[in-house]
């Protein structure tokens, strides 16, 4: 079936005791074996991010390597998080013109709820702030899927939101974990600045990444890859097409 069934059995890359392994130990097998790596490919990621249109694309360059790890499946990881930086470089400009958008949506909101010079009514602003809110919360959980999406299927831009819109509902628990996960690693980080400039410089992003894609990871395989290759007929190269929608 491609890329999507190495990890869901025994098989070819697989053995039989690591397809049986628990997720948590997987994961930590995984940043053990490609730790050195994952520090190098942060170092990278930051400094790709500099311009920052370029972090959509910077980003799907280090999902598309860390995917891989979190896999077992062969990648070449510096020139592939710059082939995938450029591959996808015009979905991730768009999708980071996106998420500024939708960050200054949202402090525009609460400072229109804070501030009294805003002609407007308590309960108007108090309204605002609230859908301004979900819709931020609603977009944090595709932002989860998108990359993954983007890296994994070759579909228009518009159908990778949708579907990253439909999955961040579905899963509402390991949304909340990433969450917890990035939020607490970059709070942790904020109380021991400036001595955490190195684990924002060499580890963070990548850390954050590789749980990502372990959360990710079986969802798109439930909800996107086995659904098409159900409906192509089990035909292996079926699932790298692009009507691959949920």
């Amino acid at each position: 079936m491609g890329f999507f069934k190495i990890t869901t059995k025994e098989g070819p890359g697989v053995s039989k005791d690591e397809a049986r392994s628990p997720t948590l130990i997987r994961f930590f097998k995984v940043l053990g074996a490609h730790f050195w790596q994952m520090v190098v490919l942060n170092a990278l990621y930051v400094f790709a991010c500099l311009p920052i249109v370029t972090i959509g694309p910077a980003t799907a360059g280090l999902t598309y390597v860390l995917r891989n790890f979190s896999q077992g499946k062969p990648v070449e990881p510096f020139n592939d998080f710059f082939g995938k930086c450029k591959e996808h470089f015009k979905q991730g400009v768009i999708v980071t013109i996106f998420n500024i958008v939708f960050i200054a949506a949202a402090l525009f909101a609460a400072y229109a709820w804070s501030s009294d010079e805003m002609q407007v009514s308590s309960l108007f602003r108090t309204v605002a702030l609230v859908v301004v809110f979900f819709v931020m919360i609603i977009w944090v959980f595709a932002n989860y899927y998108i990359y993954p999406l983007m890296v994994s299927f070759d579909l228009p831009l518009r159908k990778i939101v949708r579907n990253s819109v439909i999955l961040g509902g579905y899963t509402l628990g390991r949304n909340i974990l990433m969450t917890i996960v990035s939020v607490g690693i970059f709070t942790l980080c904020f109380f021991l600045f400036p001595f955490s400039v190195m684990i924002i410089l060499f580890f963070a992003f990548s850390f954050c990444t590789l749980v990502n894609q372990f959360c990710t990871f079986p969802v798109l395989l439930k909800y996107v890859a086995k659904p098409i290759e159900k409906k192509n007929g089990g035909e292996d190269d079926a699932i790298f097409n692009d009507d691959r929608i949920l």
